[in-house]
């Protein structure tokens, strides 16, 4: 009989707890967003799949994460989610890709949305994997195993066409003036080690690759970084990349090196580009608009991917602004704003993603 009312008082605490808590989260109110585009359209493929995601500090398991369109997704997330969280960047891939991503000692390369995964067996044998963001597309490689691999690491660092340029770093042995860039041949699933105008040092990193030219760092022995772009007949330093606060450079339209400069203020982006075929430089900068001296600027981003500048300022006053600016000519491909409406609380902005 005891045992009887135990449970059944249990069970009426349980009732009332989940009660209060139903109550309590109905009574809590949830933030309008409103997105106005100034230009552009926010439907433009390389537009809509930007998201913006939304920290609730009052509730800050709640995340809402908003795009350009409009929509709007609310996340409550626990601990048990925080515990299997993808951190993989990969989390809306086929399960296949996934699971061959989830391996140990993967390097992981992407570009104009398309991610690849190469793995290297004990036998020295090569696993590719390929995947299309927005797609359940997977192609698979298994390739032989290369020449000379006496590396430990492998790192996949430009696609033109149909082959995938590969570094390797870390010779076990390390000889001054030993090749160690292998090319795979997407479309004959071949890999081998790159014969290159010149010879390498295991210290060149290379950035980009075009035709018979390479473009690469060097550390110097006074600690120094430089930049040269060399054939088999002549070497251009390119002294506008090396500054040091330019963290990415790539090549985009197989043919431009792209190279962000790092810490965007509150009036301008500045990046610059090369052109491989022509050896132009420009400086390129976008004037922000101007906003009040006191004016809380809270979060600021520019990132390159597929082929343009994708940046966001977020102040406290004005909500976030966005724009996506073409990398090469600086045209306004979008620009507008994310504002919400919660009285109660103050979202954070936790950052942008391109899925």
């Amino acid at each position: 009989m005891r045992t009887y009312k135990y449970i059944l008082c249990l069970g009426v605490i349980c009732i009332l707890t989940l009660g209060v808590y139903v109550v309590y989260s109905s009574s809590m109110e949830e933030p309008e967003f409103a997105v106005q585009t100034i230009q552009g359209n926010p439907d433009d493929q390389t537009v809509k799949q930007l998201q913006f995601e939304f920290n609730d500090p009052e509730a800050y398991r709640t995340k809402y994460k908003v795009n350009l369109m409009g929509k709007v997704k609310k996340k409550q997330s626990n601990y048990l989610s925080g515990l299997t969280m993808d951190y993989s960047g990969v989390s809306k891939a086929p399960r296949e890709f996934r699971q061959f991503m989830n391996q140990e000692e993967i390097s992981k390369y992407e570009q104009d949305k398309k991610v690849f995964g190469l793995h290297v067996n004990e036998d020295g044998s090569w696993d590719l994997q390929s995947w299309k963001r927005g797609t359940e597309k997977v192609q698979t490689y298994s390739l032989p195993k290369p020449a000379k691999t006496k590396g430990i690491y492998y790192r996949p660092f430009q696609q033109t066409k149909q082959k995938l340029y590969v570094q390797r770093i870390g010779d076990v042995v390390q000889k001054p003036g030993t090749n160690h860039i292998y090319v795979i041949d997407l479309k004959k699933k071949t890999v081998q080690l790159m014969d290159l105008p010149f010879q390498l040092t295991e210290e060149d990193e290379v950035l980009a690759i075009y035709q018979n030219r390479v473009l690469y760092r060097k550390m110097t022995n006074d600690a120094k970084t430089r930049v040269y772009l060399r054939d088999n007949s002549t070497t251009t330093r390119l002294k506008l990349f090396e500054v040091e606060d330019m963290w990415d450079t790539r090549v985009i339209d197989e043919g431009t090196v792209v190279g962000m400069t790092e810490n965007m203020t509150e009036t301008k982006i500045k990046w610059s580009t090369f052109d491989l075929r022509t050896k132009q430089f420009t400086q390129h900068r976008y004037d922000l608009p101007k906003r009040d001296a006191n004016e809380v600027q809270r979060h600021t981003s520019a990132i390159l991917e597929n082929d343009l500048v994708y940046s966001f300022i977020e102040t406290k006053k004005n909500g976030t602004s966005i724009l996506v600016l073409d990398a090469q000519t600086e045209e306004v491909r979008y620009e507008g704003t994310i504002k919400y409406d919660m009285p109660k609380s103050d979202l954070q902005l936790n950052g942008m993603t391109i899925n």
